[in-house]
């Protein structure tokens, strides 16, 4: 089977997927809401105190919405922060439940880091060996195996792919076992709650549309068993030649 039948409708479904993520969360902070009282950093300060959670700090980030385990620190985007919208609330709800799973010691959250942290590693490690590969083979006046380089780039890509994986359970429960329980307790009403559901899902998307990405990115480098697939690393043999039948040697006409 072509490769491009499969490649093409899983790329759409990715970027599809995208783009719904991004236009959802773009739409619910657009604007604040009157029914809305406090901010998302007010929420994520007010939560973690519920929580009995005050040495965990709340700040503002550049690099969008995320728990630091490391430092303690809930930290929401610049637009979000000191907004009144309900993609700032419902995304610090979120990022409290993160806060939650490692106060009590969620095995998914503690699993995920240590593949996070394996895929960091494994990364560092094959970037290296691409770029180390080429200058070997200069010195030593021998082609890199392709299978060394086909390996290596599999491995960087394999072992992100399994830290988006492993980032779904601890995702899916900080949205909807940890987050939204504790936004029905007096932060949104029951007309919002349909939204903040659709903005949990969205964040919960993301991770599995980088799943997909990655998976693509495997399967793409992949030798087709049967010879029609992606063609494989290294040079290709050259095709025999088939000779020309010699022209007669017999007398020329007169």
């Amino acid at each position: 089977m072509n490769p491009v039948f499969i490649l093409i409708p899983a790329a759409a479904l990715t970027l599809a997927a995208e783009y719904w993520v991004q236009k959802v969360l773009r739409y619910y902070n657009s604007k604040d809401e009157d029914s809305l009282t406090r901010t998302g950093g007010e929420v994520a300060r007010e939560l973690l105190d519920r929580c009995g959670l005050k040495d965990v700090v709340v700040e503002s980030s550049d690099l969008g919405d995320h728990y630091d385990p490391g430092a303690k620190a809930v930290r929401l985007a610049r637009d979000k922060i000191d907004r009144k919208t309900l993609s700032a609330v419902t995304s610090a709800a979120h990022e409290v439940g993160y806060a939650l799973q490692d106060a009590y010691r969620y095995r998914p959250f503690l699993w995920r880091a240590h593949v996070e942290e394996f895929a960091r590693i494994t990364g560092k490690a094959g970037s290296a060996m691409l770029i180390s590969a080429p200058i070997a083979a200069l010195i030593s006046r021998n082609p890199v195996p392709p299978f060394v380089i086909g390996t290596t780039a599999v491995s960087i890509l394999g072992s992100g792919m399994l830290a988006q994986v492993a980032a779904l359970p601890s995702e899916f429960d900080a949205s909807f076992r940890k987050a939204l329980p504790m936004l029905r307790d007096g932060y949104i009403d029951e007309e919002q709650e349909k939204s903040a559901r659709k903005i949990l899902l969205a964040s919960a998307l993301t991770y599995i549309g980088s799943s997909l990405a990655g998976a693509l990115g495997i399967w793409h480098r992949l030798p087709s068993p049967s010879g029609t697939g992606t063609p494989r690393t290294g040079p290709r043999p050259t095709p025999t030649a088939i000779p020309r039948p010699s022209p007669s040697t017999g007398p020329s006409p007169v």
